[in-house]
């Protein structure tokens, strides 16, 4: 698995046989996405190919995108929510301005009504819904939803928001190309159950001075990968767990932002000993762990 690696020292992950345009768009066609709430969002079929996502990122020429390195790509990234999406906004908003050198190809969500899924409709990106369940029958199984993925030849997936365990069949497919963000100094107030408002609880009661977000990499465990970047926010002695909450996501949508755009960049490069860093875009031998 480790040729999969999505950000080594050269990022680039490059197929000698990219696929013709016709054939892609023969095969894409495969996924029918609608837009709007009804039973069975997408409708999914093997792919022929078992790792389509090593047709994207290869070296397109002198200049790159707007907002890439030199010769880098644009990526294909699946943003996950469960509710609003402010990430996912700040994100697709930030790709759309050319300051992440990537495209949100597709939105998951396990709560299809959301104000995410909504935002997603609104700009055309089509919506899976997943995992299915009594509350959203038209839900797909992880098989369908790799399949999705390989067939929009996803490079990233990018956790806004979302409540969901990610099956370990998903991280095994994406190793290291998995981004969250959780809204304390991981590895502290981190793990099951600790999300949105009780996160600012739990900090604001153990009498902590500093808190803010965390962006890490997702194995299969609930807020245990790796930790690419975080922002420290003061924690004031008169604060409401809404206080709190309201600074951290402005960080939040920063860092967050400027994380993905690194990962668009190939700017993640890893550490021997496992420990992700983000490559300075001005500066290639500077690497740094905290924004």
């Amino acid at each position: 698995m480790e040729a999969a690696v999505a950000s080594t020292g050269s990022g680039l992950r490059c197929s000698p046989n990219p696929m013709p345009k016709q054939q892609h768009e023969r095969r894409s066609a495969r996924v029918g996405f609608v837009s709007q709430l009804r039973p069975r969002a997408v409708r999914c079929r093997r792919s022929p190919h078992p790792d389509a996502r090593a047709y994207a990122a290869v070296v397109v020429g002198a200049k790159g995108g707007e907002a890439g390195g030199v010769g880098v790509e644009r990526k294909r990234l699946a943003v996950f929510v469960s509710g609003g999406g402010s990430n996912f906004r700040a994100i697709h908003e930030a790709a759309l301005g050319g300051e992440v050198n990537g495209d949100v190809v597709a939105l998951v969500t396990d709560k299809p009504g959301c104000g995410g899924a909504e935002h997603a409709r609104g700009n055309g990106i089509p919506v899976v819904v997943f995992p299915k369940s009594k509350s959203a029958p038209e839900g797909v199984s992880t098989d369908e939803l790799l399949n999705a993925l390989r067939e929009l030849r996803v490079d990233f997936i990018i956790l806004a928001g979302y409540l969901k365990l990610i099956p370990v069949e998903l991280v095994q497919e994406y190793p290291k190309s998995i981004l969250n963000i959780h809204p304390s100094l991981l590895p502290a107030f981190g793990g099951k159950g600790y999300y949105g408002l009780k996160v600012h609880k739990a900090v604001i009661a153990s009498g902590a001075r500093y808190s803010g977000p965390t962006v890490h990499f997702v194995d299969e465990h609930y807020d245990t990968g790796r930790t690419l970047a975080q922002r420290v926010v003061p924690v004031l002695a008169n604060d409401t767990p809404e206080q709190l909450a309201a600074r951290v996501l402005h960080e939040e949508h920063q860092v967050y932002v400027e994380a993905v755009a690194a990962l668009c960049d190939d700017r993640v490069v890893w550490r021997e000993d496992g420990v992700p860093l983000i490559r300075s875009h001005t500066n290639p031998d500077e690497v740094r762990k905290i924004y």
